[in-house]
Formats: C-alpha cells, sequence, structure tokens
C-alpha cells in the first residue's frame, strides 16, 4: 500500500502495529459476549419505542471498558504516536467497539428499512442490552466532525483492525486528501469519476479530486485520519462479522502547537468548525434523505 502523510493526506494507515494474537484475542472475548442472531428487536418492537436515539455505547454501557486493552492505551508505540499527531497533552475523547454486521443477521424487514440509507447504524434495531457496540450496515461518505457541531478540528479517529479484513469485511473506504477542504454539511457533494477518483467539493465551492482507497489489512493494523477526512464502508459481505476499535483522540486546547493536526489544519481551504453539520435528519433524528453514494 501507498505511503500516507497524515499532513498531506488527512491519513495514516500502520500495518502491523500491534500484535495480531492480543487483537483477535479481544475481537475474541468481544464476539463470546452476544449471539449476533439474536440481538435485533422485531419490528413490533421497534415500531412500539417511543426513543430511537441515544443508542450507541456511553459511559457504563460500553463494552470495550470492560476486557482488557492495555496493550493499546499502555503501549509506549502508540503514545508517541499519538503525541506526534495531538501534542504532548493528547487525551482520549472516546472509544468502543464498531462492528460490521453480515446480512445474514439481519432481519427482512429492516433491510427493505434501510435500503440506500445514508447512515445505516443499527442501534435503535438492536435490543437494549446489547447496545454496548455500535453496529453498521455500511455508511455513507462523512467526516467524523459530522458529530460535533461547533467545534474545532482539533482531533483524529484511530482505528484498530483485530482481525483480518478484506474486501468483503465492510472495510474502511478513505478518500486522502479530503480533509484539506475543511468541514462540509453531510450528506456530501461528491462525483465519482474513473480510475477510481472522486471529485469533492466542499460549501465552499472548492473541489478537490481525491484517489480512494480501500483499506483492506491484516489484524493488527492500526490506521488513523483528520476529523475532517472523508470515509465510509460498504455493507458487510462475510458471514463473520468485522469488529474494530475505534478511538478518537484529541489535541488538548494546553498542548503545544505545531503537532500534526495543527500543520493538516494550515492546509485547509475550508471552514475549521460549522455550527450545522448534517442535513439528513428531521428534528426527531428521523432519518429523511436517501441516496447513498458509497455504495453507487
Amino acid at each position: 500500500m501507498k505511503k500516507y502523510d497524515f499532513v498531506k493526506d488527512g491519513f495514516k494507515s500502520l500495518p502491523g502495529f500491534f500484535d495480531s494474537d492480543k487483537t483477535i484475542e479481544l475481537m475474541n472475548s468481544a464476539l463470546a459476549t452476544r449471539d449476533l442472531s439474536d440481538i435485533f428487536l422485531s419490528q413490533e418492537a421497534f415500531l412500539s419505542e417511543q426513543k430511537h436515539t441515544m443508542v450507541n455505547p456511553r459511559p457504563g454501557r460500553n463494552l470495550i471498558e470492560k476486557l482488557e486493552t492495555n496493550f493499546i492505551f499502555s503501549n509506549e508505540k502508540f503514545q508517541q504516536e499519538m503525541k506526534k499527531t495531538c501534542g504532548e497533552k493528547w487525551r482520549i475523547l472516546d472509544y468502543k467497539f464498531v462492528m460490521g454486521v453480515p446480512d445474514k443477521y439481519l432481519p427482512q424487514w429492516l433491510k427493505i428499512e434501510l435500503d440506500d440509507r445514508l447512515v445505516a447504524n443499527l442501534g435503535a434495531y438492536v435490543k437494549e442490552e446489547y447496545r454496548d457496540i455500535t453496529y453498521f450496515r455500511g455508511i455513507d461518505f462523512h467526516q467524523d466532525i459530522i458529530d460535533f457541531p461547533e467545534r474545532d478540528s482539533d482531533f483524529i479517529t484511530v482505528y484498530i483492525y483485530l482481525d483480518d479484513v478484506g474486501e468483503n469485511s465492510s472495510p474502511l473506504y478513505i478518500l486522502p486528501g479530503s480533509h484539506a477542504l475543511g468541514v462540509s454539511t453531510f450528506p456530501h457533494s461528491l462525483t465519482r469519476q474513473e480510475n477510481n477518483q472522486y471529485t469533492y467539493q466542499n460549501d465552499y465551492l472548492d473541489s478537490k479530486l481525491c484517489d480512494l482507497l480501500k483499506l483492506t489489512g491484516l489484524a493488527g493494523t492500526m490506521s488513523y485520519w483528520h476529523c475532517n477526512t472523508l470515509h465510509g464502508t460498504q455493507p458487510h459481505i462475510d458471514d463473520k462479522p468485522r469488529i474494530s476499535v475505534r478511538i478518537l483522540v484529541e489535541k488538548n486546547a494546553k498542548s503545544n502547537t505545531g503537532c500534526e493536526i495543527d500543520l493538516a489544519n494550515e492546509v485547509s481551504t475550508g471552514s475549521l468548525s460549522l455550527s450545522t453539520t448534517r442535513e439528513d435528519l428531521n428534528e426527531t433524528g428521523k432519518a429523511v434523505k436517501k441516496g447513498n453514494i458509497i455504495n453507487q
């Protein structure tokens, strides 16, 4: 795989960063906590629920907090990588498991419900006791700052593949260099071109031609990207779920300047903060737009 530079590309990948035996052990520990064929609500139960928000992991309902992750957070190489990127006083903003769920586990009514959905977050369809993991059936190209309106672009996303991830395991799709156009409102203006490229236009009508990277990799691969780098996944094809660790790492306001996220922000031609980061939901949080670009 081409070597990517965080400042220039808003993305970096480090194969073999963590011990694959330890990442696979962590994955198996997570899988052992549930039977995936029994995690979903019936259609009747889903429709009877009054609230379909706040369904992702949170403190006290976050499986990864209960399992052994010292090999990640106490890893000196990991700490140095975060220091270089987010400064000496970097902090963990959030961490959790993210699962790409195979189609075979989804009820038929839910597949119809999710057809062409921009963000197929399955949390609202999962029984409450299993909402300690974030489950997806693909998600269109987005920036992780989507969840942080009004926030400055001062954090990165770290993603660790716990098992081997191939073409059919919902690998991450990354548009390196897209961070240079700053924050834009979701859904994004993207036009697919030949040669596996996309033209991306931000809210200020600046545009950039970006290569598409399908991030396959072996267990233990660690990748991270700027909060404004466009990325997403397609639905999972393999029968085996893909479980990864997602960590948000922020730069402390008191941290030194000149770290790589500062340098990456300096090349941005767009805004580094927005008051409204998405327009795909109505006032109740229901999805009102379709037209998933990543699946086209």
